[in-house]
Order: C-alpha cells, then sequence, then structure tokens
C-alpha cells in the first residue's frame, strides 16, 4: 500500500496547533495502521508505495544473519547470543528509564520494530567502518530475511531521524530521502513542535534534545584543536578535531555571517550554554 494512501494527509502546522492532541491521536493511528501494512508487504517481498528510493537502501553485502531476542526500543535489540546491537544511521525516540518518560512516539517505534520483525525475528547485519561503538555495542544496519532495510522502514513511517556518526556513512543518501519523505508529509515524529526549524535568536537556552535550528554563525573560533561556531541567540555548535577533515570541501572557517540551519542534540556545555556537536555535514546546512 502507497505511504500516502497508508497515512492519509496529517494537518499542516497551523492546524496542529488548534486541533492538538486530536491531530496526534491521528497520527499514531495512521501509524499502527502503516506499520501492519508495512509488515504485509515485507513479508511479500514488497517496498512501501514501490518506492525505488526505498528499495535502493538494499545491501551490497551481509555480515551474518542473527535472531533478535528483545527489543529495547526502535534502534537497539538484544540478540539470541546476548549481543545488543546498535542501528547505524537512525536514532530513534528514548523509552523512559528509571522513572522517566518516554519521549514522544517511543513506544510506536518500539512496537513498529517488532511487528517488522515478525515471529521469527530474524535479522541479518550489514556491518560499515566500525563494528562496536564506546558502550560495547555491535553496531550495523538491519535488514530482514528478505533484504528488506528495517532503517529505511522506520525513517519513512517518521519514527526515525538519520544520525550519522563518522566513519559510519554506508546508504546516507538513500537514509536522508527516506526521511524527507517523512518530514514532508508530517509523519510520526515530524509532526512535533521539537522537530521543526526554529529560529535560533528565538530559543530561551533551555531546550534540550533534539533539534532543527536556524541561525546566523556570529563567530568561528579554535577550540582545543576543534572548531567552535556560535549563531545568534548564544547557541554552540563544535566540531571535534577528529570529525574536522570531514569538512574539508566547504570549510567552516568561511561561514561566519552565514545562516545554517543545524540539527543534533542541544547539550550543556561547560559554562552551561546550549550546544550541538557536528560530527559531520549531513548535519549542517549552509542557506546562503
Amino acid at each position: 500500500m502507497p505511504l500516502g494512501r497508508c497515512f492519509g494527509r496529517v494537518p499542516r502546522k497551523g492546524a496542529l496547533f488548534v486541533l492538538g492532541s486530536i491531530s496526534r491521536v491521528f497520527a499514531r493511528i495512521s501509524i499502527v495502521c502503516c506499520v501492519a501494512s508495512l509488515a504485509a508487504s515485507c513479508s511479500a517481498n514488497d517496498t512501501p508505495g514501490g518506492s525505488a528510493a526505498v528499495a535502493s537502501c538494499a545491501s551490497d553485502r551481509i555480515g551474518e544473519q542473527v535472531t533478535v531476542d528483545y527489543v529495547y526500543d526502535g534502534d537497539t535489540v538484544r540478540l539470541s547470543d546476548g549481543r545488543k546491537v546498535r542501528f547505524i544511521g537512525i536514532d530513534t525516540p528514548e523509552v523512559g528509564h528509571n522513572g522517566a518518560p518516554s519521549q514522544p512516539y517511543a513506544s510506536e517505534a518500539r512496537n513498529a520494530l517488532e511487528t517488522l520483525l515478525g515471529s521469527g525475528k530474524v535479522i541479518s547485519l550489514r556491518y560499515d567502518e566500525e563494528r562496536h561503538d564506546r558502550y560495547g555495542r555491535d553496531l550495523a544496519h538491519i535488514f530482514l530475511e528478505n533484504g528488506v532495510n528495517i532503517e529505511a522502514r522506520l525513517l519513512e513511517l517518521g519514527l526515525a531521524s538519520v544520525l550519522t556518526y563518522p566513519p559510519n556513512t554506508w546508504n546516507l543518501t538513500c537514509y536522508q530521502a527516506a526521511e524527507q519523505r517523512a518530514r514532508r508529509a508530517r509523519r510520526g515524529i515530524w509532526s512535533l513542535p521539537q522537530y521543526q526549524p526554529v529560529d535560533a535568536a528565538s530559543m530561551t537556552g533551555d531546550e534540550r534534545g533534539f533539534r532543527l535550528i536556524k541561525g546566523k554563525v556570529t563567530q568561528v573560533s579554535e577550540d582545543r584543536g576543534g572548531l567552535l561556531l556560535e549563531l545568534n541567540g548564544g547557541i554552540r555548535l563544535y566540531i571535534s578535531p577528529k570529525n574536522r577533515h570531514y569538512f574539508a570541501d566547504s570549510p567552516p572557517e568561511g561561514w561566519q555571517g552565514r545562516t545554517v540551519l543545524v540539527r543534533g542534540k542541544l547539550s550543556s556545555s561547560g559554562e552551561n550554554r546550549p550546544r550541538i556537536h557536528i560530527r559531520h555535514p549531513a548535519a549542517l546546512q549552509v542557506l546562503d
């Protein structure tokens, strides 16, 4: 079933503001229905709406085939042999732990993954440049037995955003295209206010978590071998020494005075000022 028919049309920004929770309920119901439809199409070795872009997210090789024992959230699973696997290239909303509430659409992302896995829960792992993260988890791109890319499915549903951690950048262009389709249709997380672009000058400094921020670079300076970029409004962007070479085609030193659109998770810097770590050009777009 084509995704457009599956979802219908989610109300645009003005309608979302007026309808509030009604629109969010509508979006969640649409996702539940669409996951079921996509699961059926997966078993038929189909792609949503016959989309060539999603089909092109197919793997060029497989490292190993494994069985999932437990689903933690939309992007992390435990295998039957005890290993934990973190999906490369995407980030889904966090499921709450230790009394903390789950982020919006966290349950939907987890449920969607469980539905896509089906009863067999057999997946194929396509490894990238790095096999493990700093937490000891395996890192891999995830595919169903019939070759369907699970990450592309979650992106298409609006239950994940693209997350680029170099040097693990295989399939990045395809993942970006899948996310862009969900953004245009305002599916899932892309219907939420925090996933809409916000002007840096209008921010209070208390915002945390994922944000899309548009602002003018007011200062670029060296910082412990890395680069520190300051936007109007006080938001800071940091490019570490090990990641500077990824920006060789568009050196950040020349961005002062230019307007950028940046994506990432806001955290506090040493001076308690909001900061986003920029690891790859995929996280930032120069607009002028």
